[in-house]
């Protein structure tokens, strides 16, 4: 009895070590390994808030060209707007110009009227992002990994 049980417990080592042996570890950058969309970009730019606004006037499926700075052009077509609630107006925007990357941007108007944008331009199959952000008043463009991003 005892030989059998000595005999199953070395049966079980030997087929763990096995099995851990075939594992293959897992990457911890794979964004590393994916192509960069804006490499052509600098890390940070300057962007035009006012052709950032010119989007709050598009509805679903308008051809959308907006020139955020000498160096971006973003050309594509509105394929979802919602107002998620009172003051808020999302958009998501396919980019032609850039392999059907999405910008997706959120219009805030706060209670005084004025307008706060924020946005992002992912694409799943790249190693990199923009993101629109507001510093001091004047927007921003700014490239970030793609790991901080979660995309379906």
């Amino acid at each position: 009895m005892k030989h059998q049980f000595f005999m199953g417990f070395l049966l079980l080592c030997i087929c763990t070590a096995f099995t851990a042996i075939a594992q293959e570890p897992l990457s911890k950058d794979k964004s590393a390994q994916k192509s960069l969309l804006f490499a052509s970009l600098p890390q940070k730019l300057a962007c035009n808030r006012l052709e950032l606004e010119k989007l709050s006037h598009s509805s679903k499926s308008d051809k959308v060209s907006i020139k955020l700075s000498d160096n971006l052009l973003l050309s594509g077509e509105v394929i979802e707007r919602i107002e998620s609630a009172p003051g808020i107006q999302n958009m998501n925007i396919r980019l032609s110009n850039f392999g059907n990357a999405l910008l997706n941007v959120s219009i805030l108007t706060q209670p005084d009227n004025t307008t706060k944008i924020i946005g992002r331009i992912i694409h799943p199959k790249h190693g990199d992002a923009l993101v629109i952000t507001e510093e001091n008043g004047k927007y921003y463009i700014t490239k970030q990994k793609m790991e901080f991003f979660m995309v379906e």
